[in-house]
């Protein structure tokens, strides 16, 4: 058994959030590691996501918040709204002073730059087009295998490797299988010159929208940007080449089909989108473990957390720190760091899991009675308890020291 946390040697499976946070923290923590990921490197890559406040905290302990802070957009209220524009309930967001920090709505492609440019700035490898095929482990270590027929060897490995894991894969075999949960998500990026009916306040607050007919919302995002987000429901799986075949007008006629009574800005959000994103929407059951021998699963590997929860990239950055201090408080004894790891962070992730799949069906499709008698209930519900149901995830901090 290693007695040295800096004797350790980590391969990390994905470049992703949790991969790249995961690379940062056992750097900080004294502990070597590389990471491959299996895809090329790509520029603005993925779509827009929101950091809560509990990722922000994660991401200041790394020295990043402020420049997380810097690219995007602070986000200070959650506000729901009827497709009329009438307002349901508004729950403040950003309070630092009691958060620690705000509430951060980013892309995705501009939080990988700033891990990206932090991992290279401290030196840590990072493998591009390494797709993993295989892993063998040993009494003394871990080796895995990739389609390019290279290997690596290290003292454990970690699958940050998302929602379709190939990791998961390997370890649990016979584990449950990521579903198509019946939804297409679909959004959109807008430079906000375009959008004059959008105002500062919208840019700086979440904005959720119920009608009868489905749900949309959208957010400040990059720099001069606007982003959009909301659902199509078909009973079938796309493939990645279907989805893609999808024309922009074809998608901009469905969602205005829809929306066409929504309230401003709603119809010119979508009219003015160039390059609509479009991807399956999946979860997957609990997991009867997240380990196996020298290998672990973190973030959307382990627990993937549905985008209606919004703590995706938060939950991915907090196993990431929390994995790396227990690596280093047990001295190396990776047996004991993974089972502590599992023990502590499945009742906070899987109740998130259950509180996003809850959010999908409150977005369903209903009549317009329904409708009403949703949005009645919401705007009650929370307007008494909407703080309270959120001060246990936003006040969630690791005590790295």
């Amino acid at each position: 058994m290693i007695n040295n946390a800096k004797s350790l040697h980590v391969l990390i499976i994905g470049g992703g959030v949790g991969g790249l946070a995961l690379a940062l923290f056992l750097k900080k923590a004294g502990i070597t590691c590389a990471v491959y990921e299996a895809y090329p490197y790509k520029e603005g890559a993925g779509g827009g996501l929101n950091i809560a406040p509990n990722g922000m905290n994660i991401l200041a302990a790394l020295g990043l918040a402020d420049d997380i802070i810097a690219r995007g957009s602070v986000t200070l209220e959650h506000c729901f709204r009827s497709e009329h524009g009438k307002v349901l309930a508004r729950i403040p967001y950003g309070n630092i002073s009691k958060y620690g920090q705000p509430g951060v709505s980013i892309s995705r492609g501009a939080l990988y730059e700033v891990l990206t440019k932090e991992i290279n700035k401290s030196g840590i490898e990072i493998k591009y087009n390494k797709r993993l095929l295989s892993i063998d482990q040993y009494n003394t270590g871990v080796k895995a295998h990739f389609e390019d027929g290279s290997s690596s060897s290290g003292d454990i490995l970690i699958g940050a490797d998302g929602i379709r894991s190939k990791t998961r894969n390997i370890i649990l075999p016979e584990g449950p299988q990521p579903g198509y949960v019946g939804v297409i998500g679909v959004g959109g990026f807008v430079k906000i010159t375009d959008i004059p009916e959008l105002t500062a306040q919208e840019l700086n607050r979440l904005n959720y929208t119920f009608g009868a007919r489905g749900f949309f919302g959208y957010c400040g995002a990059d720099q001069g940007y606007a982003m959009w987000w909301s659902n199509l429901h078909s009973e079938t799986e796309l493939s990645a080449a279907a989805l893609q075949e999808i024309s922009l007008d074809k998608v901009k006629q469905e969602m205005l089909t829809i929306y066409k009574n929504f309230h401003l800005p709603v119809a010119a959000l979508i009219n003015k989108t160039e390059r609509p994103i479009k991807l399956n929407i999946s979860d997957i059951q609990s997991l009867p473990t997240w380990q196996k021998d020298r290998v672990l699963l973190i973030g959307d590997a382990a627990h993937a957390v549905s985008p209606n929860a919004g703590q995706g990239a938060s939950m991915a950055l907090e196993d990431a720190m929390y994995l790396a201090k227990l690596l280093r408080d047990n001295a190396g004894n990776y047996k004991a760091a993974f089972l502590q790891f599992e023990k502590d962070r499945k009742p906070r992730v899987e109740k998130i899991v259950a509180e996003g799949r809850k959010r999908s069906a409150d977005k369903e499709a209903l009549s317009p009675l329904k409708a009403k008698i949703r949005n009645i209930m919401m705007s009650i519900f929370l307007t008494l308890f909407g703080i309270k149901g959120l001060d246990w995830l936003y006040k969630y901090k690791i005590d790295w020291e």
